[in-house]
């Protein structure tokens, strides 16, 4: 496996990625799973995984404000890595 399959698949486990039975490498994110900015630590959860462009997928992420309202994100691939499953 390439240093970068395997740093995506890093990554992948890392933000609670489940593998495929059939093909190891590939993995999925559902929605209602809960993330955590690793610096920050606020924690969001996914409610959407955009793979309009299968190079580069979304996630929409949100988490509550004080006030009880939504606040939502949009994490994109290279923020991936920032992000970790709780």
């Amino acid at each position: 496996m390439t240093k970068k399959k395997l740093k995506i698949k890093s990554i992948m486990e890392s933000l609670g990625g489940i593998p495929n039975l059939d093909n190891p490498d590939l993995f999925s994110i559902k929605p209602d799973l809960i993330i955590r900015h690793k610096k920050t630590k606020i924690e969001y959860t996914i409610e959407k995984v955009d793979m309009t462009n299968l190079k580069s997928p979304l996630l929409l992420a949100f988490r509550f404000n004080p006030d009880g309202d939504k606040k939502f994100i949009t994490i994109s691939k290279k923020e991936f890595s920032d992000y970790e499953n709780i």
